[in-house]
C-alpha cells in the first residue's frame, strides 16, 4: 500500500434546512503535529485528533498572543475549535494543554525522533485515527522521559504504525509461499507486498542486508507486539542490534510509504542515533 499525506476532516457539521452547513464551536483532544506561519500574525496548525483525524486549524494572532505557547509541536491537550461550515475550515479559539513535553525540544536526538513520528502520522493512509492518536501520544510522552532510549521508541512506533495501517506481518511464516520460517532463518523482503518474506519470495538483494531481518530482531518484534507501548520500549536490545533494527525499520516504513521521509533528509536523525 502506498501512503500519501492525508489531511482528513472526519467531522461532518450539522446543516440548516436549506442545506447550508452551520457554523459551530466544538472541543477535541488533539496533539500538535506541526505549525507554520500564516500571514503576518497567525499560525496554521496541523492537529491529530482521535475523532477528527488529521486537519488544519488557524490560530489567529498566535505569533504573539495567548495561543502561542499551546501550539508548539507535540503539545497534547484539549483544543477549542470554531468550524466555519460554509468554508469547511477550523480555527483555534482556546487551548487547555495537558502536556507540553518541553524536554524533547532540548535534546536533538529526541527532537528529530519526534519529528519523524509526527511526519509518519501525517503520511498515514487508512487505518484508525483514534488508535494512531493514542500510540503517537504515548510515544511522544515516552520520548520526554530521559531514561528511555529514543531509538527503541522509534522502532516501536514504526512497528505499531505498520499494524495500524493493517500491514503487520506474521513473522512466523512467509506471506507469499506460506512456508514456516526456521528458528534461525534470516528473512528477506518483498517490496511489492511490503512484507518480510523468505529468500525465495524476495525481490531484493539480501546480500547487502539492508532489508534482512535476523532471528534475534524477529524474536524481539514478535515479543514486543504483545506488550503495551510503555513496556515494549523497556525491552532491551544490544547496541549493535538497536542500530541495525533502527535502520531496518526506517527502510521498512519508507518502502510502505513509497518515498523518503523529509525528517530523515540529510541523515541528521541517523547521525544522532549512533
Amino acid at each position: 500500500m502506498t501512503g500519501f499525506v492525508r489531511f482528513t476532516r472526519c467531522h461532518h457539521p450539522a446543516t440548516l434546512s436549506s442545506g447550508v452547513p452551520m457554523e459551530r464551536n466544538s472541543t477535541s483532544e488533539a496533539i500538535v503535529l506541526t505549525n507554520r506561519r500564516w500571514g503576518e500574525l497567525h499560525r496554521l496548525v496541523t492537529l491529530l485528533s482521535p475523532t477528527l483525524g488529521i486537519f488544519d486549524a488557524v490560530a489567529y494572532g498566535a505569533r504573539k498572543g495567548k495561543l502561542a505557547g499551546g501550539i508548539e509541536p507535540f503539545t497534547i491537550g484539549t483544543f477549542y475549535l470554531y468550524h466555519n461550515g460554509a468554508k469547511n475550515t477550523y480555527s483555534i479559539t482556546d487551548i487547555d494543554p495537558q502536556y507540553r513535553v518541553d524536554a524533547i525540544r532540548t535534546d536533538l536526538r529526541r527532537l528529530y525522533t519526534a519529528n519523524t513520528l509526527a511526519e509518519l502520522a501525517m503520511r498515514m493512509h487508512g487505518g484508525d485515527f483514534s488508535e494512531l492518536y493514542s500510540v503517537l501520544c504515548n510515544h511522544v510522552l515516552l520520548l520526554s522521559d530521559d531514561s528511555v532510549d529514543p531509538r527503541r521508541v522509534l522502532i516501536q512506533y514504526i512497528w505499531k504504525f505498520v499494524r495500524i495501517m493493517g500491514l503487520e506481518p506474521d513473522l512466523t511464516a512467509c506471506p507469499v509461499c506460506s512456508r514456516t520460517f526456521g528458528e534461525q532463518e534470516i528473512l528477506s523482503f518483498n517490496t511489492g507486498l511490503h512484507v518480510p518474506c523468505c529468500d525465495k519470495c524476495a525481490d531484493v538483494d539480501t546480500g547487502g542486508f539492508e532489508l534482512a531481518l535476523g532471528p534475534g530482531a524477529r524474536r524481539y518484534l514478535i515479543l514486543t507486539r504483545t506488550l503495551s507501548d510503555h513496556d515494549s520500549v523497556l525491552v532491551e536490545l544490544s547496541e549493535t542490534a538497536t542500530l541495525r533494527l533502527v535502520g531496518y525499520m526506517i527502510r521498512y516504513v519508507t518502502n510502505i510509504l513509497g518515498g523518503p521521509l523529509r525528517s530523515l533528509a540529510g541523515g541528521v536523525l541517523q547521525g544522532t542515533m549512533q
